[in-house]
């Protein structure tokens, strides 16, 4: 394993989520392993800021890619720079579109490992990989569903495909009981987006329990797209609910997760949902939304380790959260549940050594070749540069050059895209029932 040497690619847009802690916990384990490891931190106009991201995760070994005022290909070239300034023999991609396009070429150039850990099931993550599968080494699935999907739909070859589940830490201080007379105690704990997190859905909860005349606080942690937003939303609940902004992993632990009763998921999908197993080792009891990939992990089990509601449902929620507050016996038995669930099954320590194990088998193995024709520059009009035909070597060096005098914002959300976002409406929907239909088989099972 010393001459394995590791890049991965990191969006900044949060400087704290699911992603960001378990890049931590792999980055500490490659250091134990004496593995070289380079995280490339992407920087961009409106959203992507690797100096803040820095701030939260100082212990990276961190370069920057800078992607202000380019297009999509000049994103591509960057990357390419950057592979080829740090010289690695494998690459993983974090949430960077355009890092597999740029390792996918610099793999025709000279053996490369592409690794992609993907950490999430949304139908154009998952339409992503399908069209890279030709060019992908390895994928390992953080979520159950995620794998079956991609093995079943996706025709990758099984032993392509690994699943290994994110961890969670021993508690830093102990959980403090209140009185039961007490409100109470909400958390939510994660990126604040409109999508996958459905985040709008927090004041609309808070409505249903006032409605109801229920006693509760609620702490929100995290930044994200739609915080500016929720911010003014919840403004109308007072004392009964305080933004904290985003805050690091031990703040978490030793202020926040200790003073919950209970943790609330609102997502429409996940691929696994560390905060869930980091509130459950903390004898938080979660309460989530059933998301794509809920039956197939088994993360939590409805009255076994927690509670949970159909996705939107906020009437359900409320009635969930209203019934736990006059209910602390029930309580203290889910969160004695859950915390040995995620004891014996969700903790870094086994998550990493796993990793490390897979990591050192992949680079025994020959890297694979990707065809001449996947991920070759696209014709895309992104201007005048583009309109004159000038050579796409000239016109990324004249973009380059022209972000040193002039402010250039890329459109919000394209800067450094997760995904594609010109998949086709009827593939997404496609993907999305079968996603779906592969989750109800897992609860069938489990019935």
């Amino acid at each position: 394993m010393a001459s394995m040497r590791i890049l991965a690619f990191m969006g900044t847009s949060s400087p704290v989520g699911g992603v960001s802690t378990w890049l931590d916990h792999f980055s500490d384990a490659c250091e134990t392993c004496q593995i070289p490891m380079t995280v490339a931190l992407v920087k961009g106009d409106f959203e992507h800021d690797p100096d803040q991201f820095r701030e939260y995760h100082p212990n990276l070994n961190s370069i920057i890619v800078d992607g202000r005022g380019l297009t999509e290909e000049s994103r591509i070239r960057a990357c390419q720079r950057i592979i080829r300034k740090t010289n690695p023999t494998m690459v993983l991609p974090l949430g960077v579109m355009d890092a597999n396009a740029a390792t996918v070429r610099e793999k025709r150039r000279r053996a490369l490992h592409l690794v992609s850990c993907a950490h999430g099931n949304l139908p154009p993550m998952l339409a992503d990989l399908e069209d890279l599968r030709d060019a992908i080494d390895h994928v390992v699935c953080v979520g159950a569903l995620t794998r079956r999907y991609l093995i079943e739909h996706g025709n990758f070859l099984p032993q392509r495909v690994s699943h290994i589940p994110n961890g969670s830490r021993e508690p830093i201080v102990p959980w403090m009981p209140t009185s039961i007379d007490s409100p109470i105690r909400l958390g939510y704990i994660g990126r604040l987006t409109k999508g996958d997190k459905r985040v709008l859905d927090i004041p609309v909860l808070c409505d249903r329990l006032q409605d109801l005349g229920a006693r509760y606080h609620l702490s929100i942690v995290g930044s994200g797209p739609a915080e500016a937003e929720l911010r003014s939303q919840v403004k109308r609940f007072g004392n009964s609910v305080t933004m904290h902004g985003p805050m690091t992993s031990d703040q978490v632990y030793r202020d926040v997760f200790p003073n919950l009763d209970l943790l609330l998921l609102f997502s429409s999908s996940e691929s696994f949902g560390i905060v869930l197993a980091e509130a459950m080792i903390n004898r938080v009891v979660p309460v989530t939304a059933r998301y794509v990939g809920y039956h197939s992990e088994g993360l939590v089990v409805d009255n076994i380790h927690g509670r949970s509601f159909e996705i939107g449902d906020m009437d359900q929620a409320a009635k969930i959260i209203i019934d736990l507050a006059k209910e602390p016996a029930k309580r203290n038995q889910l969160a004695s549940r859950a915390q040995q669930h995620a004891i014996q099954k969700y903790r870094w320590p086994a998550c990493m050594d796993d990793w490390m194990s897979l990591i050192s088998e992949i680079h025994q193995t020959d890297a694979i070749r990707p065809s001449v024709s996947l991920c070759r520059p696209r014709q895309i009009n992104n201007g005048r540069l583009d309109r004159m035909g000038v050579p796409t070597v000239v016109s990324d060096q004249l973009r380059r050059i022209r972000r040193k005098f002039h402010r250039v914002q890329a459109s919000v959300g394209q800067e450094w895209p997760l995904f594609r976002r010109d998949h086709p409406q009827q593939r997404l929907a496609k993907i999305h029932v079968r996603t779906q239909q592969v989750d109800e088989r897992s609860q069938c099972q489990d019935c």
